[in-house]
C-alpha cells in the first residue's frame, strides 16, 4: 500500500510538471506570436513610411520640374506683354496702297507707332525648281515691321526686293537644310530670295506686300506704348492711322498666367513660414520645459535668445524676399487701375469689356501668330495646373503622415 502510494505522488508530481511545461511552451508561443505580430506592424510602418518619403521626394521633383517648365513657356509670352493685334470686326481689310497711306501717316504723326498691317493668303506651293521639290505653307502678307508678327533672324521691310521669310520646315522639305538663306524659291510662278528663318514656325512664310498689291490686310500688330490702356490704343490708331479694329487681349491671358506662377511661389513661402513658425513654438516649448526662468517668468539664457533671434531672422528674411519678388513679378497691368478709386462701376465695366475681348479671341479665325501665342499659353498653363496637383498630393500626404503620428501617440 505504501509503494502504491508513493508511485501515485510521483506519477502526479510528474503529470504536474508536465502541464506546467505546456503551459510555459503555449505562454512562449503566445509571445512569440505577439512579438512576431508587433514585428510586422513596425516593418508595415517602416514600409509606409519609406513609401510616403519617396511618393513626397518624386513628387517634390516633379512640381520643380512643372514650375520651371510653366515658367519657361511664360518667358516666351514676354514680348507680347507688349504688343496687341487688332482685327476688324467688321471682316473688311485694306490693300496694299491704303497701307502705303497708312504709313505715310504714321511718319507725320507726333509719336509714331511701330506696327506691322499683316495678312493671310492661306496655305500655297511653295517650289524649287532646281530639285523639283514642293511644301505646302501658310503664307502671311506684310507691310511694316515684320518681327511683330512673326519673330526671326532678320526684319522683311521691302528694300531687298522679290525676298521672303520661311520656317525651317519649309527649308528642309525645299532644299534639305535647316537654313535655306539666300537661295531661292518660287511661288506662283515668281522667284523670291529667302532674306532670313522664321525662329517658332515652321511650316509658314512671310512675304511683303509690296509684291502682292492685291493682298487683303485686315490685321494690326502695334508695340503698346506704356501706361496705355487697350480702349485707349484702339482710338489712338484709328484718330491717327484709320485703322479701325478691336484688340485682342494678350495681356489679360499673360496676367492670369503670371497669377498662376506667383501664386504658386506665394503658396511654397506660406508653406516654409509655416515650417519655421511651427520649429519656432518647438523650440520654444523645448526650451520652456528645461529652462531656468526669473521671478516674472522670463526665460533666461544666452544661447535661448541668439536662438530665438536667428528663427525671427530667417523668417524675417523670407519675408523680405517674398515681397521683393512680388515687387518685380507682381506687376498689375494698366488696364486693371482704375482712374478714379472712387469709380465703383469700373470693375463692372471691366468685366464686361474682358469678356467681350475673349470672346473676340474665341470667335475671330486663328492664324499662324495666333496660334503660336495661344500654344504656348496653354502649354504654360498646363505645368502650373500639374505643379498645383503636385502641391495638392504633397500636402495632402503630409497631412496623413501627420494624422497616423498622432494617432500612435
Amino acid at each position: 500500500m505504501m509503494q502504491d502510494a508513493g508511485k501515485g505522488k510521483i506519477i502526479g508530481w510528474w503529470k504536474m510538471q508536465a502541464r506546467a511545461f505546456w503551459r510555459k511552451q503555449g505562454k512562449e508561443k503566445q509571445i512569440a506570436k505577439g512579438c512576431w505580430v508587433k514585428l510586422r506592424e513596425q516593418l508595415g510602418r517602416w514600409k509606409q513610411d519609406a513609401a510616403a518619403v519617396i511618393a513626397y521626394a518624386l513628387l517634390s521633383v516633379f512640381c520643380f520640374i512643372f514650375y520651371c517648365l510653366g515658367m519657361g513657356q511664360k518667358q516666351g509670352l514676354e514680348p507680347y506683354g507688349s504688343r496687341a493685334t487688332l482685327i476688324r470686326p467688321d471682316g473688311n481689310s485694306y490693300s496694299y496702297a491704303e497701307a502705303v497711306q497708312m504709313r505715310a501717316r504714321n511718319q507725320e504723326a507726333e509719336t509714331p507707332f511701330s506696327y506691322a498691317l499683316w495678312g493671310s493668303r492661306g496655305s500655297q506651293l511653295l517650289q524649287n525648281p532646281d530639285l523639283g521639290r514642293v511644301a505646302e505653307a501658310e503664307i502671311l502678307i506684310v507691310e511694316g515691321c515684320s518681327d511683330l508678327v512673326l519673330s526671326s533672324s532678320v526684319m522683311l521691310d521691302g528694300t531687298e526686293g522679290q525676298s521672303c521669310l520661311i520656317g525651317e520646315g519649309v527649308a528642309q522639305a525645299l532644299f534639305g537644310v535647316a537654313d535655306a538663306t539666300g537661295l531661292s524659291i518660287t511661288m506662283e510662278g515668281c522667284s523670291y530670295v529667302v532674306l532670313g528663318m522664321l525662329a517658332d514656325v515652321r511650316q509658314g512664310a512671310v512675304f511683303h506686300a509690296k509684291n502682292f498689291p492685291d493682298a487683303a490686310l485686315d490685321r494690326i500688330n502695334v508695340r503698346i506704348p506704356e501706361n496705355v490702356t487697350l480702349p485707349a490704343l484702339e482710338q489712338q490708331l484709328e484718330w491717327e492711322l484709320g485703322f479701325a479694329g478691336t484688340a485682342l487681349d494678350y495681356r489679360f491671358i499673360n496676367s492670369f498666367l503670371g497669377l498662376m506662377g506667383v501664386g504658386f511661389c506665394f503658396l511654397l513661402w506660406a508653406y516654409l513660414l509655416r515650417l519655421m513658425a511651427a520649429e519656432l513654438k518647438k523650440y520654444q516649448c523645448s526650451h520652456a520645459q528645461g529652462a531656468p526662468k526669473y521671478k516674472k517668468g522670463a526665460l533666461s539664457g544666452t544661447a535661448y535668445a541668439k536662438g530665438l533671434a536667428a528663427r525671427l531672422a530667417c523668417m524675417l528674411g523670407i519675408l523680405a524676399i517674398l515681397g521683393i519678388f512680388l515687387y518685380f513679378h507682381g506687376k498689375v497691368p494698366e488696364d486693371f487701375i482704375p482712374t478714379k478709386w472712387s469709380d465703383f462701376a469700373f470693375w463692372e465695366r471691366l468685366v464686361n469689356e474682358k469678356s467681350g475681348r475673349m470672346s473676340e479671341w474665341a470667335k475671330c479665325e486663328k492664324r499662324a501668330p495666333e496660334l503660336l501665342y495661344l500654344g504656348k499659353a496653354a502649354r504654360a498653363a498646363v505645368y502650373f495646373t500639374l505643379s498645383y496637383l503636385c502641391y495638392i498630393v504633397l500636402r495632402a500626404i503630409q497631412f496623413g503622415r501627420d494624422s497616423m503620428q498622432k494617432a500612435r501617440k
